[in-house]
């Protein structure tokens, strides 16, 4: 299986982003026709804590086992406010979605998440967390570049979430894309 947890954005934040894609896609389509993009759909938007990668049925029990209790996070709200490119600056390979604040308690999430599992073996990014909702994925840029394109939606509202939970997906790769099935939610249950 190939692995990831996630923070579900809700349908309204999703619907929001779906229509900031339809803007965007026109946009790529005008200014740089020639751009091959994936956008990611409503149903498969998310907000990433952890990427695991490809795990065999026993390190798919280990890390669920690490995961079954619930976290010492309260629930948090999440606002999506924002939108930026990776790189920030010239051809874009990612664009994406911001988070407007929340950003100690999604932080937090990252920590713990991460804690429990390297304990299953998974071990740590070596890198700092970012989180972000993904828009788009660009395979090759035509000429397209970041400024141009986020021109008027750089403080798009894209809505709230309440987040009670995380989940571990499944990624299901196929010719039309990835689907993701949700294989456990454990709930965030610190303190007040």
């Amino acid at each position: 299986m190939r692995l990831f947890v996630a923070i579900e954005i809700g349908e309204d934040v999703a619907a929001e982003a779906a229509r900031v894609i339809e803007r965007l896609r026109a946009r790529v389509a005008t200014l740089a026709p020639h751009a091959r993009v994936t956008w990611v759909t409503p149903e498969r938007m998310h907000l990433t804590v952890r990427f695991i990668g490809q795990a065999d049925d026993d390190h798919v029990l280990a890390i669920r086992d690490a995961l079954a209790a619930p976290l010492d996070v309260s629930p948090f709200d999440l606002h999506c406010a924002g939108t930026g490119t990776f790189p920030p600056r010239g051809a874009p390979r990612v664009i994406w979605a911001g988070v407007a604040d929340a950003v100690e308690p999604l932080a937090a999430t990252e920590r713990a998440v991460t804690a429990r599992l390297e304990q299953a073996g998974v071990p740590a990014e070596d890198r700092p967390y970012a989180p972000h909702l993904t828009l788009a994925r660009i395979k090759e840029p035509g000429g397209l570049r970041a400024a141009a394109l986020l021109e008027r939606v750089e403080r798009h509202e894209f809505g709230r979430v309440r987040v009670g939970a995380i989940t571990l997906f499944e990624s299901r790769l196929s010719p039309k894309g990835p689907t993701y099935v949700p294989v456990a939610r454990t709930p965030l249950a610190g303190r007040r």
